[in-house]
């Protein structure tokens, strides 16, 4: 009794893979190390692609060594002109040179946030104003028309 699952991927497989071969084609043996270093034909009816390089199984060849680093004197020798570098001296040079543009920055900022501030409460201000000006202006009317 077969499954008609296991029927579908069947068919689904001979459709891609071909439908004469019964069984996967035997590899050839792989060749450990090969005069000419190409690597062994493919069956012509391998439809996957396959591993062809063959790893050598054992220890890794050794790194090659790193250069020896060049003796303090031979490097003060290569590079007499480059004077030894203060970090405080180095921090004052770069606080020198930023600190006006940070001042003009912070400057630009302040006043574009003032201005805004300053429109925002003289708008309201002026908007109270208006309206006790109003308030006023009736006060005084109405009390002069109430006179007779």
């Amino acid at each position: 009794m077969s499954d008609p699952l296991l029927d579908k991927m069947d068919a689904l497989l001979k459709k891609h893979h071909g439908a004469a071969e019964a069984a996967p084609p035997a590899m050839p043996e792989p060749q450990v190390a090969s005069e000419q270093n190409a690597p062994p034909p493919l069956p012509e009816d391998a439809w996957l692609p396959v591993l062809t390089d063959v790893v050598a199984v054992g220890e890794p060849a050794p790194a090659p060594a790193p250069a020896p680093a060049p003796a303090p004197a031979a490097a003060a020798e290569a590079a007499p002109s480059a004077p030894a570098v203060d970090p405080g001296a180095l921090v004052e040079q770069i606080m020198g040179e930023l600190e006006p543009r940070l001042n003009s920055l912070m400057r630009d900022r302040l006043v574009a946030e003032i201005r805004n501030s300053l429109d925002d409460s003289l708008s309201t201000l002026l908007a109270q104003l208006d309206v006790h000006i109003r308030e006023i202006v009736r006060e005084a009317v109405a009390e002069q028309l109430g006179k007779p």
